[in-house]
C-alpha cells in the first residue's frame, strides 16, 4: 500500500463559508475557540465574510490557517495520520502545526504575524501574482526580468506563477501572449515569494526565534527546499516568504519516497488539480 500525504492549501483558495461543514467537530471547535481568544472575530469572518474581505492578506492568512487545520483534523479522524505533509505557501504554517512543530497557539500567532508583515508589505510594494499557463518553467523564467517580475510558484510543467509589479503587469501579460501562453491574475493582494519581501522575511525570522519548535511527528516538506524540514526550522520558514514555492519538485520528492495518494486539506482542490495536470 502506498503512502499518503496531506496537502495544506494556500492563499488564493479562500472562499466564503470555508470550514463551515466541519466547524462542529470537537477538535475543530476547540481550535476555533482558541483563535477567537487571540483574535476576536476571525472565525465569524471566515464563516460569514465576503470574498472581497477574505481576499485581504490580513484576513486571508489566519482564516486559511484555520480552515486548513480544521479539514486536516477531520481527515485524520476519518482515515488516520498521513505519512507526510506539505503546505503551499501560507499552508506551510498549519502543516507545521499539524505535525506538532508548533503549538496551536504559537502557530496561530505566527500566521497572524506573517499576515501583518505581508499586509504592510503590500502597501510598501504594489504588485500582483500572475499565473502563466501553457509555457514551460524555463520559458516563463526567460520572460522575467528579475526586477519587476520573478518566478514565484513552480506549480507544474505548464503552469508557473509570477510575482509582478503593477507597473509591469500589462507589458508582462503581453509578453506571455506573444510567447503563446495565457496570463491570469490571481486573487491575492500583492507580489509574494520574491526578493522584495526580504526585509519582512528577516523580521519574521526574528519572531520565529522566540518560539519553541519541536521535532515533527511526520515529515513536513518545505517550499524552500522541496525536502523535509531539517536543521534550522525558523530560517527555512522565514526564507519561504521571499523565495519561490517549489511545488512541482516537492510532489516529485514525495512520490519518490512512495507517496501515492495526495489528500488536499482546505477549501477546494487547487493543489490536487495541479498534480493531476502535471
Amino acid at each position: 500500500m502506498g503512502g499518503v500525504a496531506f496537502l495544506f492549501a494556500g492563499q488564493g483558495a479562500q472562499v466564503p463559508g470555508m470550514a463551515a461543514d466541519v466547524q462542529d467537530a470537537p477538535k475543530v471547535r476547540r481550535l476555533f475557540d482558541l483563535a477567537e481568544s487571540i483574535r476576536p472575530g476571525v472565525v465569524d469572518k471566515m464563516l460569514r465574510g465576503t470574498q472581497e474581505e477574505l481576499n485581504r492578506t490580513l484576513l486571508t492568512q489566519p482564516t486559511m490557517f484555520l480552515a486548513d487545520l480544521a479539514y486536516a483534523y477531520v481527515r485524520e479522524e476519518e482515515r488516520g495520520a498521513p505519512d507526510c505533509v506539505c503546505g503551499f505557501s501560507v499552508g506551510e504554517v498549519p502543516a507545521l502545526c499539524f505535525a506538532g512543530v508548533l503549538s496551536e497557539a504559537d502557530a496561530f500567532r505566527t500566521i497572524c504575524k506573517r499576515a501583518e508583515l505581508m499586509e504592510a508589505y503590500t502597501e510598501r510594494v504594489r504588485g500582483c501574482m500572475i499565473a502563466v499557463v501553457g509555457l514551460s518553467p524555463d520559458a516563463v523564467e526567460s520572460l522575467c526580468d528579475g526586477e519587476n517580475t520573478h518566478p514565484a510558484n513552480y506549480n507544474g510543467s505548464k503552469q508557473t506563477v509570477v510575482a509582478c509589479s503593477l507597473a509591469a503587469e500589462e507589458a508582462f501579460c503581453a509578453k506571455v501572449k506573444a510567447a503563446g501562453g495565457r496570463a491570469m491574475k490571481l486573487r491575492v493582494s500583492g507580489m509574494f515569494h520574491c526578493p522584495e519581501l526580504q526585509p519582512e522575511a528577516e523580521e519574521f525570522e526574528k519572531f520565529l526565534r522566540g518560539l519553541t519548535m519541536n521535532a515533527p511527528r511526520m515529515d513536513v516538506y518545505a517550499n524552500l527546499t522541496a525536502q523535509p524540514y531539517a536543521g534550522d526550522f525558523a530560517y527555512t520558514l522565514a526564507r519561504q516568504m521571499c523565495s519561490p514555492v517549489r511545488f512541482t519538485a516537492t510532489v516529485a520528492a514525495m512520490k519518490a519516497r512512495g507517496v501515492e495518494e495526495f489528500i488536499e486539506v482546505g477549501p477546494g482542490k487547487v493543489l490536487t488539480g495541479l498534480i493531476q495536470r502535471g
